[in-house]
């Protein structure tokens, strides 16, 4: 038995994308793995019988990109154009592996989805700052330049967004003709296709200053082309719709409660008008965290004339069936996370992660659960994987906090060991059971890791969640309390050799530590703000998100804002810390590890920074290759050297 090291990450295969062909018994999902040599990531597709679980790989090239099924036996499949701003298709037959060009569209396409007909539905980037005829020449005169008018002015992953917006088009591919369906300044949200493909629905909203969080709902009738507005985009925040069994099923709220963290409920599509069917209290779609997960993938379905979608509760996400009388049942448990599903007549295909387990495929049919894929199995054999041990506890108010310890590598009850409280971002996601590549790594060092999920976090419904204006006071006394616990629990842990991690809202709460208690040895902050005044104006969700979590904005409630800010207690600060940030970050923008390494330094606490060119909010779960090694290098070289002495 060895232990996990950093480098193991790039064995480890990433699933997602599962479709099913409404054509025939297939099925078609992405695996993609790191590469070093390109440093960056091989996406392959491969095909699977939902009946028999036979797999095979589709493609070799490691260049696979978005498709759908074209018709039975062939896929439509998505490459960046010859052309910059440009989308090309190419049509793969699966039995043959032979390819063969389709159409190119003359945007940068976001999504593809196949109607009635020879139609299709396109979800494309459009930039409107300037004119769609402008000439390659007038383009690249102006590339020196970047034009901003409106909040957000940047989006993290993307870039400068200002004048930019996700637009809907329809497109023949027999004619030839693009129809754009929304407006100039009309910001596109989400879409669902009927099952004849004969209407479309989708969100968004139009704005000429600041993007709001609400949104519209509109009906595009594909054959006229006409749409029919059937909700006015400043009552609910909208997020998944999908068609099931004839209906349209809306996931949304009038957040007149507790604001960002309330729950979206369930409505129905009646007589033209939203029908609420079911009072929802849990996040749509898996929100159980961890660095083990690559791709998008769907997290809703219909079956049986229902609507199948993802729910995060407690430490796992599993689907639930819901039909249009609002009956709601638990389709079926599981012991892990489940990230993406499919239908395929009455079997059910989905991504999962069990219990201390990478990703595979799996399968549910007549009430049994099989595992299809064993993609990841070679990844971990042979290694010492940890298991998170239940440690959970009551806090002083006498609420349930979640927590779990894994132990060291080689652990001896009677060796004394370094710990770390390892903290999630969010703050509204959740620390489950699965696999975390980080925490078995530190594990595999020689490190007690222990984390939990205080309040603030995703899975025990909207009130837990709600942290609004408390930012730094419950969620801090839930850290400090289960570090007690934690310690009471484990008498190995040397108390004196303690750190602390954490990147986003775990990059504040480190921060915040850091400046409130002098009982942690060393400190990893990455990817944090510690300001939320400054925050306000630079994060790409500043402007939302801050006057939200903590109820005010710099010039209503400014004292508010600076009570919650970790820089403010900077003064006080006698801990190691290093701080990592990644130079394209938008989330959390890297001024703010800025003012507080600055702060420290200021002050004269030990601190180091580490900057990562060509990088965002993702790295530690999407960055490149080498990069994700080099930052799981930076946090063991930190804490090698202040908890190892």
């Amino acid at each position: 038995m060895n232990p996990i090291l950093m480098e193991d990450l790039l064995g480890y295969r990433f699933l997602s994308g599962i479709t099913v062909s409404p054509f025939e018994n297939r099925a078609v999902f992405t695996v993609a793995v790191q590469d070093t040599r390109s440093n960056g990531y091989k996406k392959n597709l491969w095909q699977v019988d939902p009946f028999t679980g036979k797999t095979e790989k589709l493609t070799s090239h490691g260049k696979a990109g978005a498709f759908l099924f074209e018709k039975a036996g062939t896929l439509l499949c998505q490459k960046p154009g010859k052309k910059p701003g440009t989308t090309d298709y190419e049509y793969l037959e699966m039995d043959t592996g032979k390819t063969e060009p389709a159409f190119t569209l003359p945007w940068a396409v976001n999504k593809l989805e196949k109607l009635c007909g020879d139609l299709y539905l396109v979800n494309a980037d459009i930039d409107t700052n300037y004119p769609e005829d402008m000439t390659e020449e007038e383009r690249k005169a102006e590339e020196d330049y970047i034009k901003v008018g409106e909040l957000p002015f940047w989006d993290n992953g993307v870039g400068y967004v200002s004048g930019h917006r996700d637009t809907l088009f329809l497109y023949n591919k027999k004619t030839g003709e693009k129809k754009r369906i929304t407006g100039e300044k009309f910001a596109l949200g989400n879409t669902a296709v009927s099952a004849d493909g004969k209407k479309v629905w989708y969100t968004g909203a139009e704005y000429t200053q600041m993007k709001l969080d609400k949104s519209g709902l509109y009906e595009l009738d594909v054959l006229t082309g006409k749409v029919k507005e059937l909700l006015p985009q400043d009552k609910m925040r909208i997020g998944q719709i999908k068609c099931a069994g004839g209906e349209l099923y809306v996931a949304a709220s009038f957040c007149d409660k507790m604001g960002g963290t309330e729950k979206n409920d369930w409505y129905i599509l009646k007589g033209g008008k939203l029908e609420k069917i079911l009072d929802n209290d849990y996040t749509i779609g898996c929100n159980i965290t961890t660095d083990c997960r690559y791709g998008r993938s769907s997290s809703m379905a219909e079956y049986q004339g229902k609507l199948l979608y993802l729910s995060t509760v407690e430490k796992t996400c599993f689907p639930k069936l819901l039909g249009p009388d609002g009956t709601m049942e638990v389709l079926f448990p599981f012991d892990g996370a489940v990230d993406g599903v499919a239908v395929c007549g009455d079997t059910v295909l989905f991504t999962a992660m069990k219990k201390g387990k990478l990703q595979e495929l799996w399968c549910w049919k007549d009430g049994k659960i099989r595992q299809l894929t064993r993609l990841n199995t070679h990844a971990l054999s042979g290694k010492y994987v940890g298991e998170p041990e239940y440690c959970g506890f009551v806090n002083s108010q006498g609420t349930r906090i979640d927590g779990w310890i894994i132990k060291p590598f080689g652990y001896d009850e009677n060796k004394s060991y370094p710990a770390l409280l390892s903290m999630h971002g969010g703050p509204c996601v959740a620390w489950g059971e699965l696999f975390v590549h980080e925490m078995q790594m530190l594990a595999g060092q020689g490190y007690f890791v222990f984390f939990c999920n205080p309040r603030g976090s995703d899975g025990r419904g909207a009130k837990f969640a709600d942290i609004k204006n408390k930012y730094g006071t419950v969620d801090f006394e839930d850290f400090m309390e289960f570090t007690d616990h934690v310690l009471e629990c484990c008498p190995q842990i040397d108390k004196n050799r303690l750190g602390v991690l954490g990147g986003s809202y775990g990059g504040y709460m480190t921060n915040w530590i850091i400046g409130n208690t002098t009982r942690f040895a060393a400190a990893v902050s990455q990817r944090s703000f510690c300001n939320p005044i400054s925050d306000f104006g630079n994060s790409c969700i500043g402007y939302t998100f801050d006057a939200k979590e903590f109820a005010a904005t710099p010039w209503n409630g400014l004292d508010r804002m600076w009570d919650h800010a970790p820089l403010k207690y900077a003064p006080y600060v006698k801990t190691p810390t290093l701080f990592i940030h990644s130079l394209e970050d938008y989330n959390c923008p890297l001024s703010q590890g800025f003012e507080m390494f600055a702060a420290l330094k200021y002050h004269g606490v030990t601190s180091e920074m580490v900057l990562f060119k060509g990088e965002n909010h993702e790295l530690s779960r999407s960055g490149k290759p080498l990069h994700r090694q080099r930052r799981l290098k930076e946090i063991l070289r930190w804490f090698e050297t202040y908890l190892k002495k």
